[in-house]
């Protein structure tokens, strides 16, 4: 090992060592039996995102990550469900401080909450700091409160787009959009200045389905009609005044004047807080019984080669194609699984990985009882690896998911180079031996040569969403074209069977398994959490040293420019991209 990366070790371990010690000390601790104290309170912290899956233990080892009690959306969601049927569990606060877990997910959230209401105990919301994502959840509460001064940041819906053309005009970067599909915009930020007539068509309808979900959210939690609450949300942003005044909320109190409230209406002297990480370690002391079912993750942009874990988070962000196809072998020859639920959440990426995971999925649907359970997003590669014969596709109303179609993207650099004092000599030896060079623009040749391996790819995208659906291909060209569809207009043309979450997955997935409605299973995250030793010692880990000094092109933010290199990287590997049209976020 050279001296350097001695260092950057010693470095590591210097650094992170005293965290390590005292999070090895606080679980030695922690060791004995949890319980859940009488007249408890389930408090939901509804502030930043919420993972579908935390794939190792750094979380709670590293300064900025999630914490010992970060908590996953299914662990969550059953922390509610299972607080319903306790009788320690008098109530559930809902505490609005900033939550940015998407629109599926806050559709999860509210379905475990109505679940909770049915039980007859009372769900109280307290406002500090919330925006449209905490309300819509938030709105489902018997009695909200806001905090004196606070502010509710909700006021309709917006969403922008970025465009780059005229930068990359001015830095000598020429982009040749290559695509399958009028719809797939997904390049279009980097050849364009402004909206397609196609792009602007898909935003708005998906912009007229996100605000329908909204103001019937709250219409069906607060009461009145629909058209009321729109006339509301055109007032918007509230301060905690217009907010009380306008019916959006019931009460203005600071936290401890909520909790004394809580405490009166509850007749409690004290009101005891349980947080869903210490109540969940609590509720599952006892163990459980029953078949094992199996919660496989397939979440990240899809790429060839392993998958890519966040060292200092413990979040997944790629979803490799040699990781993912080792675990689905594992499950399809573990016999002690009764059935599995792919959980996919991802926008697709690249085409040949894709086809590889399908391929593997479409083997263990051979194998087990599957059904696909779709989060935020599971769109074109995201969608592609769920077209598999006679399996269910749940989705939620708000999941971002279609988008049919297949772009690839050349990009000639040659006139960058030359501003930047750099040239190139290219030597060739074959008709299209230059196709992959940055130093000129596609000739026609080339070009047609590309379009070529698109429509191929297209092609075959079509063939395996019909044999996956049981519809000829025409009527898949139909919904194709790389339009991108919300999970309430897939479930109106047929691109997904229901709409649901976690709790429908499982009901399908029992069924299939031949297993009653009220037969007790075990759900276990598939790939399970790994130790912090394992990641450390792991070859292909986070930590190991190709990852820390080659990590892969696509991990990384998801910001524009951004996308533009991790895309222009992937495409040298490609060539051709299953990605859905830009990260769509809705504000």
């Amino acid at each position: 090992m050279s001296s350097f990366r001695k260092g950057v070790l010693t470095g590591l371990l210097l650094a992170y060592a005293p965290a390590m010690i005292l999070a090895v000390l606080a679980v030695i601790l922690s060791q004995g039996r949890p319980s859940v104290p009488e007249d408890a309170v389930l408090v939901v912290e509804l502030a930043g995102g919420v993972p579908e899956r935390i794939a190792s233990e750094m979380p709670g080892f590293l300064p900025g990550s999630g914490g010992p009690d970060a908590m996953t959306l299914y662990g969550l969601t059953e922390a509610i469900r299972a607080a319903a049927e306790d009788a320690d569990v008098r109530a559930l606060v809902l505490h609005g401080n900033g939550s940015a877990a998407g629109w599926a997910k806050a559709q999860e959230l509210r379905w475990a909450i109505e679940e909770f209401r049915e039980s007859g105990k009372p769900v109280w919301a307290f406002l500090a700091a919330a925006g449209r994502e905490d309300y819509y959840i938030a709105s489902l509460a018997d009695r909200i409160a806001m905090q004196p001064l606070s502010y509710l940041n909700m006021s309709g819906l917006r969403a922008e787009v970025m465009f780059f053309k005229g930068s990359l005009d001015k830095l000598g970067v020429e982009v040749d959009l290559i695509r399958a599909g009028r719809y797939k915009t997904a390049g279009e930020p980097f050849s364009r200045a402004e909206l397609s007539e196609e792009w602007r068509e898909v935003l708005d309808a998906t912009l007229d389905e996100f605000y329908g979900q909204l103001v019937e959210g709250i219409a069906r939690g607060r009461g009145q009609d629909a058209g009321h609450w729109r006339s509301v949300l055109d007032e918007g942003p509230f301060d905690a005044d217009a907010a009380l005044r306008l019916g959006l909320a019931d009460d203005i109190l600071d936290e401890r004047e909520f909790f004394e409230a809580l405490g009166e209406e509850l007749e409690l002297e004290d009101v005891n807080r349980v947080m869903p990480a210490a109540y969940s370690r609590a509720a599952r002391a006892g163990g459980g019984r029953g078949p094992r079912i199996a919660m496989l993750h397939a979440g990240g942009t899809i790429v060839s080669g392993p998958s890519w874990t966040d060292p200092f988070s413990g979040l997944q962000s790629t979803l490799g194609s040699d990781t993912f196809v080792s675990q689905l072998q594992d499950l399809s020859a573990d016999e002690s699984v009764a059935g599995v639920i792919l959980r996919i959440d991802s926008p697709g990426g690249d085409a040949i990985a894709s086809e590889q995971i399908l391929t593997a999925v479409r083997r263990l649907a051979e194998e087990k009882p599957l059904v696909v359970s779709m989060s935020s997003v599971a769109a074109s590669g995201g969608y592609y690896i769920a077209s598999v014969p006679d399996v269910p596709i749940v989705a939620y109303p708000g999941t971002y998911t279609g988008s049919i179609g297949v772009f690839t993207m050349h990009l000639n650099l040659r006139e960058l180079y030359g501003k930047l004092g750099i040239t190139k000599q290219v030597l060739t030896r074959g008709r299209f031996a230059g196709l992959g060079s940055d130093y000129k623009p596609l000739s026609g040749a080339e070009r047609e040569k590309v379009r070529g391996y698109v429509d191929t790819i297209y092609d075959a995208f079509l063939d395996r969403v019909a044999a996956g659906r049981g519809v000829d291909v025409d009527s898949v060209r139909d919904l194709a074209e790389g339009r991108v569809w919300i999970g309430s207009q897939a479930a109106g043309n047929g691109l997904v069977d229901e709409l649901g979450g976690y709790e429908r997955a499982l009901a399908l997935v029992k069924q299939s398994a031949g297993l009653d409605s009220g037969d007790s299973v075990r759900v276990f995250s598939y790939p399970p959490r790994r130790s912090l030793m394992d990641v450390l010692l792991s070859q292909d880990g986070p930590f190991s040293w190709s990852r820390l000094f080659a990590p892969p092109v696509l991990a990384g933010t998801g910001e524009s420019w951004g996308q533009l290199a991790r895309w222009a990287g992937l495409l040298k590997a490609g060539p051709v991209l299953m990605a859905s049209p830009y990260r769509l976020e809705v504000d």
